[in-house]
C-alpha cells in the first residue's frame, strides 16, 4: 500500500475537502467538514487545516480557530498567518503580538496584520514601531503603508498621514492610498483638499493611461463617492455635475453609496428631478440610507407631501412587490417629521409620531419630539406645543425649547406666550448658555417694543456665562445621512 501522502485516492479527497471548506457557509457544516478529514486521516494535513481555521475565524468561532491550529503538527506561514489574521480581527492585540513574535519567518502579510491590528486597537505608536521595523527588514507591502495612513487619518493627525504618502513616491501608492488620504480630509473638514487630491490623482491616471500602464490609479466608486461628498461640502456643485457625467461617461460602476452622495447633492442644490432620476435608476435595491436621504432631500425642498408618500412606498411598497422590506429607524422619522413640519402637515406628523412605537416598534427621543413641537409652532399651535414639551420623558434640551420662543416671537399679542417663552428661556439658560436660543426670549421682549426687559435679560445670560454657569462644550455637527453613514466602513 502507497504511503499516505502519495494516495491518489486520499490526494483526491483532499483536494474535495478544501473546495468544500472554502465554500461552506455555515459552521455545522465547518464542523461536520472538520470530523471527515479526521475520519480520512487527513488531520495533519497543513493545507486543509488552515483552509479549515480561515473557515472557523470567518464564522466567529475563535476557540475552534485556536484549539485547531495548537492541535496542528506541523505549521506553515500561512497557518500561521491565518491565525494572526484571526486574532487581529477579532481585536486580541497581545495574543496577537505574542504569535507574531514566535513566528520563525515573517512575510508581508505578517507585519501587515500587526500594522493594522495595533491601528484598530488605537495604538498608533506600536503600530509606528512595527511599520518601521518591516520597512528595516525590506518586508512591507502597499497594505502596511495604507494601514499606518489610515490609522492616522482615523485620529485626524493628517500632516502625519500626509507626510507618510508623501514618502510613498510616485509609483507605490495605489487608488486606496488615494481613497484613503481623501476621506480622511473630508471626515476632517477638509473638503477643498480631498478634492485636490482628487484633481491630482486624475491627471496621474492621465498620465499613465498615455504610456499604456496598469490601471492601478483607476478612479473606483468608493473616489467618485468621496469627491461628490466634498463638492457636496464646499457648494460647488457645477464639478459635482460635471463628475456625474463622467461618471456615465466611463462607466463608473453606481452603488448604494454613490447613489446616496449624489442624490445628496441634488438635493442640496435644489435639483430634486435629479435627485429623484438618480434614485430611480440605482441598479441594486435602495437601503434605508438611500431612503433616508430622499425623504430628508424632499423635506429641505419643501415637498413634505412627497416625502411622506416616499415614506409609504418605502414601507409598504416593497411589501407589494414582493421585495426585501426596509425598516425605517430614528433617523428616516426625524427627517421625515422634519418634512412635515416645514410643510405644514400637522395630522400627517401627528399621526406618523403617534405610530412611531406601537406600528414600528421606535420609541420617540428628543430629536422626534423637538420636530413635533417645531411643528405645532410653526401651525400657531401654542397651548399643544407647550403640553407636549411639559408632558415629554426626560429633560427638554435647547433646541426644543427654543421653538417655543420661536412661536412667541411671531405672536408677541399672547400675553401667556411672553410667560412660556420665561419658563423655556430660562431652562435654556440653565442647561446651555453657548446656545443662541438662551437669547431668543430678548427678540420677543424686543418685538413687544419692551426694551427694559431686552437689556435686563440680555445682562442676566451674560453675567451667568461669565460664571460658567450651565455651560457645556458642544460637539460638531453631523448630518443624519453622512457617507460615514452610508459604509459601514
Amino acid at each position: 500500500m502507497l504511503p499516505q501522502r502519495h494516495n491518489p485516492m486520499l490526494t483526491h479527497s483532499r483536494a474535495a475537502l478544501v473546495r468544500a471548506v472554502t465554500a461552506c457557509a455555515g459552521c455545522r457544516e465547518a464542523q461536520a467538514l472538520h470530523s471527515l478529514t479526521w475520519k480520512l486521516g487527513l488531520a495533519s494535513d497543513v493545507v486543509l487545516a488552515t483552509a479549515l481555521l480561515t473557515r472557523y475565524a470567518k464564522r466567529g468561532l475563535l476557540a475552534s480557530a485556536q484549539r485547531l491550529f495548537d492541535e496542528m503538527p506541523r505549521r506553515d506561514v500561512v497557518a500561521c498567518n491565518a491565525m494572526l489574521a484571526a486574532l487581529g480581527a477579532a481585536g486580541r492585540t497581545a495574543d496577537t503580538r505574542a504569535l507574531f513574535e514566535r513566528m520563525p519567518d515573517r512575510t508581508p502579510a505578517s507585519w501587515n496584520t500587526m500594522v493594522t491590528c495595533h491601528c484598530r486597537a488605537g495604538d498608533l505608536a506600536s503600530a509606528r514601531r512595527v511599520f518601521e521595523a518591516s520597512l528595516r527588514a525590506g518586508s512591507s507591502s502597499v497594505v502596511s503603508w495604507n494601514a499606518m495612513i489610515d490609522g492616522y487619518c482615523k485620529v485626524g493627525r493628517m500632516d502625519a498621514a500626509r507626510d507618510l504618502f508623501d514618502r510613498m513616491g510616485c509609483t507605490l501608492p495605489d487608488v486606496v492610498t488615494w481613497n484613503t488620504m481623501m476621506a480622511g480630509y473630508l471626515h476632517q473638514g477638509e473638503p477643498a483638499a480631498a478634492i485636490a487630491m482628487f484633481h491630482r490623482l486624475v491627471h496621474i491616471h492621465q498620465q499613465q493611461q498615455q504610456h499604456e500602464e496598469e490601471h492601478r490609479l483607476r478612479p473606483t466608486t468608493v473616489t467618485m463617492a468621496t469627491v461628490v461628498t466634498a463638492c457636496t461640502q464646499v457648494g460647488d456643485f457645477a464639478l459635482g455635475q460635471q463628475i456625474h457625467l463622467q461618471i456615465r461617461q466611463q462607466g463608473t460602476r453606481v452603488d448604494a453609496v454613490l447613489s446616496n452622495s449624489l442624490m445628496d447633492m441634488y438635493f442640496k442644490c435644489g435639483s430634486v428631478d435629479r435627485a429623484l432620476d438618480v434614485f430611480r435608476t440605482m441598479p441594486s435595491r435602495p437601503n434605508l440610507f438611500c431612503w433616508n436621504t430622499v425623504i430628508a432631500g424632499l423635506g429641505m425642498n419643501g415637498r413634505g407631501q412627497d416625502a411622506v408618500n416616499a415614506f409609504r412606498d418605502m414601507v409598504d411598497g416593497a411589501r407589494n412587490r414582493r421585495q426585501h422590506e426596509v425598516k425605517p429607524d430614528a433617523v428616516t422619522f426625524v427627517a421625515l417629521l422634519s418634512a412635515c413640519s416645514h410643510s405644514g402637515l400637522v395630522a400627517a406628523g401627528r399621526k406618523l409620531f403617534a405610530d412611531m412605537l406601537p406600528v414600528y416598534g421606535l420609541p420617540p427621543q428628543t430629536e422626534h419630539y423637538g420636530c413635533v413641537v417645531d411643528l405645532l409652532c410653526r401651525a400657531g399651535r401654542v397651548d399643544e406645543a407647550a403640553r407636549l414639551v411639559r408632558t415629554m420623558p426626560g429633560r427638554p434640551n435647547a433646541k426644543v425649547l427654543g421653538s417655543l420662543l420661536l412661536l412667541d416671537a411671531h405672536a408677541p399679542e399672547r400675553e401667556g406666550g411672553v410667560r412660556l417663552s420665561e419658563w423655556a428661556a430660562r431652562r435654556i439658560s440653565e442647561m446651555d448658555l453657548g446656545d443662541g436660543a438662551a437669547y431668543g426670549l430678548s427678540n420677543v421682549y424686543a418685538s413687544l417694543q419692551r426694551w427694559d426687559r431686552v437689556e435686563e435679560h440680555r445682562s442676566g445670560v451674560r453675567a451667568a456665562a461669565r460664571h460658567g454657569r450651565g455651560t457645556r462644550h458642544k460637539q460638531p455637527g453631523r448630518t443624519c445621512y453622512d457617507l460615514a453613514s452610508s459604509c459601514a466602513n
